[in-house]
């Protein structure tokens, strides 16, 4: 196990996966970070945008609510994972003080420095972690709120795709975050292709179960 800083362990909230990745249900969302974190609104606005494309294109399914804790999880674990999970190396499973958290996707606002990721196991379990605002190039404007989308963006069940015009551009491609850098506040797209998934994958009869 691993020791989560002063949080008090409660039962988890189960979500539910079908075949081929797509939610059952609405996943609840646990934020944690301190309470002045500008990642806060990025996160809100995140999936504000990831429920107002499912309502474009026609879907019933939305991420669920957004529910906070100043906790954290400790640094160490988050870089460790991070490594796996880009190097494909993750065997999959949470320590048991993470999958107890009251959540379906557990968004951790880390202030240190590893590459942001999207991890998500059986049962479901799914975490979004962030690295430090003081980190290349979340220091760059515009860049948090597409990151976190763009990690949410797997947990829905999206792989990435090949164009830096796009939202879910990522390796092996040449792309990288610093590209989502904007003076304007602004999301960027999605492919057709990954419009036309989502709908295959959440329908307009999507119902939760």
């Amino acid at each position: 196990m691993i020791s989560i800083s002063g949080l008090l362990i409660g039962p988890g909230v189960n979500g539910a996966w079908a075949q081929g990745g797509a939610w059952t249900k609405s996943p609840a969302i646990l934020l944690l970070g301190p309470d002045n974190d500008p990642r806060i609104a990025a996160t809100s606005e995140a999936v504000a945008f990831w429920n107002r494309t499912f309502s474009e294109l026609g879907s019933s399914f939305r991420l669920g609510a957004i529910s906070r804790s100043t906790k954290t999880i400790p640094a160490a674990y988050l870089q460790s994972l991070s490594t796996q999970v880009l190097g494909r190396g993750w065997s999959g499973g949470f320590p048991d003080d993470i999958e107890a958290l009251p959540g379906d996707i557990v968004v951790a606002l880390s202030d240190q420095n590893f590459v942001s990721f999207a991890a998500y196991w059986k049962g479901p379990k799914a975490l979004v972690a962030i690295k430090g605002l003081s980190f290349f190039p979340l220091t760059l404007p515009n860049v948090p709120r597409n990151v976190i989308a763009h990690e949410l963006g797997h947990v829905i069940g999206l792989r990435h795709n090949a164009d830096p015009a796009n939202l879910m551009c990522g390796r092996p491609a040449s792309c990288r975050p610093d590209a989502f850098q904007s003076a304007t506040s602004r999301f960027f797209p999605l492919t057709d292709s990954e419009k036309a998934q989502l709908v295959r994958m959440y329908p307009a009869n999507w119902t939760s179960r």
